[in-house]
């Protein structure tokens, strides 16, 4: 009977796992990751909770070998019909300076089981510091702050995601910390303590420090199976590993080659339904538009499209005069990206548009009267 082993169980993984049941694969699944079941990754910095994709019964169900391990080395193929995917996902960045050893991550479900049980029995108000205000630290700020405690949040900009969300909304973002009770700070930290953090010539105490400075492609299992690897696991349109047509890699951990490297939850799925499509012997579907989102204080953020092409904006406001959505054109004049605050279905319209190669009139992007609905037809 052939088999695929997938080596991973975040979103990529899983998604793999589901497609391949809803394609009638009549061959053996397995999932293999060293956290067990597998679950949603971005509950854990919005809400320090762990989400499961389905319950145990589900694969059980549909005869899909859960097994926790962690793999040193590629499981050899016993036939030419066989595959193995990987979903490796990503790896926090470290930092690299005296006593990052005190610095915690937010990255897997233990991480956020301890941040939680330590946020829920500590003293209230104590302090915690946060290292890189990307989504990651964002999220996790506006969660320590509705738990009760102090929250130092440190970048070394004052508009974080600015790349992927535009100068204008980053800035505003970043801001709207401030009013919510958490101290931002603009430097570099220089050295860490067990309960102090030295930023820019200062110190700052605190008993919890988190370093949220970004991830990297887990690629040590690839190269050490000699696969190509460039700034994630190079894979050919079909998710094929360069050169192996029946290793595939999704998710995170993959890089098309001659394309940028997705980092997004949206593009991990489609990944995977390409990888399905590819092993099934079934028709591909096409990536969409990119589009991410990030939840805090409240307010649902989305991000649609390609900012690195953007040359210029539009912005729109709300009645307190905040921007509500920013677009961006690129130098031609053309729509190809946007970034909104609670913007309801304006991320949608958007993708539209842009999939469809459209762009309304400048005045009617920056109208609030002008809904998404209308936008989009």
């Amino acid at each position: 009977m052939p088999s695929v082993h997938i080596i991973g169980a975040g979103v990529a993984g899983h998604t793999l796992a589901r497609e391949l049941v809803r394609g009638g694969y009549a061959g053996a699944i397995t999932i293999s990751d060293a956290q067990g079941l597998p679950y949603d990754r971005p509950p854990l910095s919005k809400s320090l909770q762990v989400e499961p994709f389905a319950p145990i019964s589900w694969y059980q169900e549909h005869r899909i070998n859960l097994i926790q391990e962690e793999i040193s080395e590629l499981p050899a193929l016993e036939s030419d019909e066989d595959y193995i995917v990987l979903a490796t996902g990503t790896t926090p960045r470290r930092l690299q300076v005296p006593g990052a050893q005190y610095a915690r991550t937010l990255h897997t479900a233990a991480d956020a089981a301890a941040l939680s049980q330590e946020l829920d029995t500590g003293m209230f108000g104590q302090r915690v510091l946060i290292i890189g205000a990307g989504l990651v630290g964002a999220e996790f700020a506006s969660t320590a702050k509705m738990l009760g405690a102090q929250v130092t949040l440190v970048s070394s900009s004052n508009a974080p995601l600015s790349a992927i969300m535009g100068e204008d909304l980053a800035q505003q973002l970043h801001a709207e910390h401030a009013v919510h009770g958490i101290t931002t700070l603009t430097g570099a930290v220089t050295e860490l303590g067990p309960n102090h953090a030295m930023v820019s010539g200062k110190r700052f105490e605190a008993e919890i420090i988190v370093a949220a400075i970004g991830v990297d492609p887990e690629t040590a299992l690839a190269e050490s199976a000699g696969l190509q690897v460039d700034d994630g696991i190079l894979v050919d349109a079909q998710q094929r590993c360069l050169g192996h047509t029946q290793i595939l890699a999704i998710g995170d951990a993959a890089r098309v080659a001659g394309a940028r490297r997705a980092v997004h939850w949206e593009a991990a799925m489609e990944d995977a339904a390409i990888a399905a499509a590819t092993i099934l012997g079934t028709e591909a579907p096409d990536h969409t538009v990119p589009w991410f989102w990030s939840d805090r204080h409240e307010a649902h953020v989305e991000s649609v499209g390609d900012f690195s092409a953007v040359e210029s904006v539009v912005k729109r406001y709300n009645r307190r005069g905040k921007i509500q959505v920013v677009f961006g054109l690129d130098g031609g004049g053309n729509l190809v990206a946007a970034s909104m605050i609670d913007g309801g279905l304006m991320a949608k319209a958007v993708k539209r548009l842009i999939a469809k190669g459209r762009t309304p009139a400048l005045e009617q992007l920056e109208d609030p009267a002008v809904s998404a609905r209308e936008l989009g037809r």
